[in-house]
């Protein structure tokens, strides 16, 4: 018969409806829940509203097999495999005990009573390990930046995870379980806020164990400190290649350093600041790519690339090539002689070609003296910015600030090492150069005197 009413069809769809769910919960009800550990025995139960027992056939449905337990009729008894002596039936109210529990037990048990009466109940076993103690630890907690903890047990099968912080309990849509033994907190934006003790408690049916972890927000990544380390490193190179620029400027004319050894100086003091130059440079495309590009550091890039440039040139023309940036005044400024008298007892002294007083062209000159000072001043400058940039970072974690001591105490004491040499080198050789003058002088005026006073004419008459 149609239905001409709406109101009519509306009943008959929520009854349709309603069928299944009263269905659902009927079984949900008859449906008895068991939990047992490993090894363990258990007690399952038959029908309490039976009196008197003919027959009892147990069964284990596990996913869609159905194997037999047991089955007991007229005073006959069946144990199926492998179950033989794990089953014992209690043939007056029919309940089932199982001995030496395994995982694989678990399922749902369902025992018929008297298959005229059909007699029925179903119970569904859970066979779990105890949890063992979890496993915490971190992944990527850098500050500005996503990071998670995680929380794994080992043995067992974990049911529900909690976790705390400093020992409140944190919102259940903080963390999502993975598998039952696997629970991850995610920390959407690491800061310093996150910092603190963190526990993590991990139970099911039987058992619960909690572990707790100190977690640490780091303020710099891992590029970040090779940023800082590189740096630093090109402020020592930048420090020590201006001792060598300045030391020697602030010698007395007579103590100042020339030739050969000017020469060397020259050119290690202009490789160092080439260096540090290229370091600071590094350092700058470090930061800009875990940074993103700014133009407080594109605009030191491109002169810290023309001090690169500048200063590698100077540095390899000084020395292989020095006399191409060397334009002489005259061929009597390349050696020079000591005038000697004749019989005199030292020999003539030849003096070595002086670099460093000889003109040079003005570019090569205005290169040469403002390059490498100007390269200095950069270096250092552009490598305070990114340290200062970086602390600011690290100030955003809550980790111990790295440790450059050694880093660079150890640069420095390398790089001072030849400057030191060569500055050794030219005043022992001045001292032996001063002796050997202060010699030959005594020489010449015991010379002078031994010889002979030549007699006036005008006197003699």
């Amino acid at each position: 018969m149609l239905l001409h009413h709406p109101v009519e069809l509306l009943g008959v769809l929520l009854a349709g409806l309603l069928v299944p769910l009263k269905q659902a919960a009927e079984v949900e009800s008859a449906l008895q829940r068991r939990v047992a550990m490993v090894g363990s025995s258990v007690l399952l139960a038959g029908p309490h509203n039976i009196t008197l027992i003919h027959s009892v056939q147990w069964e284990h449905l596990n996913g869609t097999a159905s194997h037999t337990i047991l089955q007991y009729e007229r005073h006959n008894l069946t144990i199926h495999m492998p179950y033989i002596a794990r089953a014992h039936l209690h043939a007056s109210n029919g309940s089932l005990l199982l001995e030496d529990l395994q995982e694989s037990d678990s399922g749902i048990y369902r025992v018929t009573v008297n298959r005229a009466e059909r007699e029925s109940l179903t119970i569904l076993l859970d066979v779990l390990k105890p949890v063992s103690h979890p496993q915490l630890w971190s992944r990527g907690l850098v500050a500005k930046a996503s990071g998670e903890v995680l929380c794994e047990v080992a043995e067992g099968r974990a049911d529900t995870f909690t976790w705390k912080k400093d020992g409140q309990m944190l919102p259940p849509d903080r963390s999502y379980h993975l598998s039952g033994s696997l629970s991850v907190l995610h920390l959407r934006v690491a800061k310093k806020s996150d910092c603190g003790s963190y526990s993590c408690n991990a139970s099911n049916g039987i058992s619960w164990q909690e572990t707790s972890l100190n977690v640490t927000v780091a303020g710099l990544s891992p590029p970040l400190q090779d940023v800082l380390r590189i740096s630093v490193v090109a402020v020592v190179f930048a420090a020590v290649s201006g001792w060598g620029i300045i030391f020697p400027v602030c010698q007395s004319e007579k103590l100042r350093i020339r030739g050969e050894l000017w020469r060397w100086l020259s050119a290690y003091t202009c490789g160092l600041v080439c260096i540090s130059s290229i370091l600071a440079g590094t350092a700058g495309i470090l930061w800009m790519r875990e940074e993103g590009p700014s133009i407080a550091v594109i605009v030191p890039e491109i002169f810290l690339l023309y001090v690169i440039v500048i200063t590698f040139l100077v540095a390899f023309t000084v020395t292989f090539q020095p006399t191409k940036l060397i334009q002489l005044k005259s061929t009597a400024d390349l050696i020079t002689s000591v005038p000697s008298h004749a019989g005199s007892p030292c020999p003539p002294v030849e003096a070595h070609s002086d670099i460093s007083s000889l003109s040079f062209p003005w570019p090569a000159q205005r290169t040469m003296g403002y390059a490498a000072p100007g390269g200095v001043l950069l270096v250092v400058v552009t490598s305070s910015f990114h340290m200062k940039n970086i602390h600011q970072r690290h100030e955003e974690g809550c980790t111990a600030f790295m440790d450059v001591t050694t880093l660079v105490v150890s640069t420095a004491a390398v790089l001072a090492l030849p400057i030191l040499a060569i500055f050794l080198c030219y005043h022992t050789t001045q001292g032996w150069l001063q002796e050997h003058d202060s010699s030959c002088a005594d020489k010449e005026r015991s010379f002078e005197m031994s010889l002979p006073i030549s007699m006036d004419p005008d006197l003699t008459s």
